[in-house]
């Protein structure tokens, strides 16, 4: 059986971000799959035919900082390309296709009918939803192609596969058939997280403290202003809490404003880093912190990868919103979400000074991620829907 994988950004486990597709592309291809990803992303190592695993990038140059229109030419560039290289493709059985961008479903869509095969699309991000409700799309005919482009890829999908309760209800909401939809969570990579150590602190400037770390972007939706105003709560109580802010983003020279402005000592802010390394330092962390701007209900239904991080390195995780990741949180107490600055400030002292709750929290974590998000269950879910179909 021979898959074709479209992920603009898809990424490699000796990259920064996020690797579910990359770790699925192994898992099938270790299982007598063929899998030819194309991705817009410029790779690091040649993995072409190895061990049934090819590689394709259409080289197309793409970062959230570029204006609006650079940005449109990219998502073209990638899709004109990789619609090109997906028909040439002989012997496909399998299209699968993950957003974000939702564009991806043009050429998916395209090559599945001339292809006739069929196809499963992935929706990592409900759009054109979000950038709907956060008012970046406001343009009513806009809006509304965006919505019939969104209905048409649906239509158009053998299966699609959403990552939380949220999107899966959202999906029956706009009328798609429920037996249509599987949940296939991000993953906790527990092989990853045991396998990586954990930084020394008495290397680095974190010796002694109690770390708190964000890996991730930095961006809008992101809402870290909120870690700055927790970390401003905290610095007149306890300066041996530290706020580590890891990856790159938009609002991240601001951030980086705001420390200096507001003389924020316990704020460090570093670059990306590979993820083995973003797996130390979590490792090294005492506890996970997720933020969103919780001003936007929609954003409750992310499936961010650092959660799943956490959970394998067991963290306590604390969170800024409600959803579906407070309810489990709270439920088996492995974390905690609190809307407000000041309260999780304290959440955050009781963690550190009663070490049997922040234990307690932590293994329970740990326990959660094999017990139900873990890398093998959610590998094992795409397996038997390609099987199936």
């Amino acid at each position: 059986m021979k898959v074709l994988y479209l992920h603009q950004y898809f990424k490699t486990n000796s990259s920064n971000g996020g690797t579910r597709s990359y770790e699925f592309s192994r898992y099938l291809s270790d299982n007598d799959i063929e899998v030819n990803v194309l991705t817009g992303t410029k790779i690091d190592k040649q993995y072409n035919n190895e061990n049934n695993f090819s590689i394709y990038s259409t080289g197309t140059n793409y970062n959230n900082k570029m204006p609006k229109w650079r940005r449109i030419l990219a998502f073209l560039d990638y899709n004109i390309k990789a619609l090109l290289k997906g028909i040439r493709t002989n012997d496909i059985d399998i299209i699968f296709a993950t957003s974000t961008p939702l564009t991806i479903g043009f050429p998916a869509v395209i090559i599945s009918k001339f292809k006739r095969k069929k196809l499963i699309f992935e929706v990592r991000d409900v759009w054109p939803d979000i950038p709907i409700e956060l008012g970046y799309i406001n343009n009513k005919l806009l809006i509304r192609l965006l919505k019939a482009f969104e209905r048409w890829i649906y239509k158009n999908s053998n299966h699609i596969i959403v990552l939380s309760k949220g999107m899966y209800q959202n999906l029956i909401d706009k009328g798609i058939d429920s037996n249509k939809i599987t949940i296939i969570e991000n993953m906790s990579n527990l092989y990853l997280f045991d396998e990586v150590i954990k930084e020394k602190k008495e290397n680095n400037s974190l010796v002694g403290k109690f770390v708190c770390i964000h890996p991730g972007t930095m961006g809008h939706v992101n809402g870290l202003d909120f870690i700055l105003d927790v970390a401003k709560q905290i610095k007149e109580i306890d300066n041996n809490i530290v706020f580590l802010l890891i990856g790159e983003g938009n609002r991240k020279e601001h951030l980086k404003r705001r420390v200096i402005a507001e003389n924020l000592t316990n704020v460090l802010i570093k670059d990306a880093l590979p993820k083995r390394d973003v797996v130390s330092a979590i490792k090294s962390s005492d506890v996970g912190l997720m933020c969103v701007d919780n001003k936007y209900k929609i954003l409750e239904d992310n499936s961010a990868n650092k959660f799943f991080d956490f959970l394998a390195a067991g963290l306590p995780i604390l969170i800024n919103y409600q959803g579906w990741q407070k309810e489990i949180i709270e439920k088996m107490n492995c974390g905690k979400s609190d809307i407000e600055p000041i309260k999780m400030a304290n959440t955050i002292l009781k963690l550190k000074r009663d070490s049997k709750i922040s234990d307690e929290m932590a293994k329970n974590s740990r326990l959660l991620a094999e017990n139900y998000y873990s890398d093998k269950i959610a590998k094992k879910k795409l397996l038997n829907i390609i099987k199936n179909m």
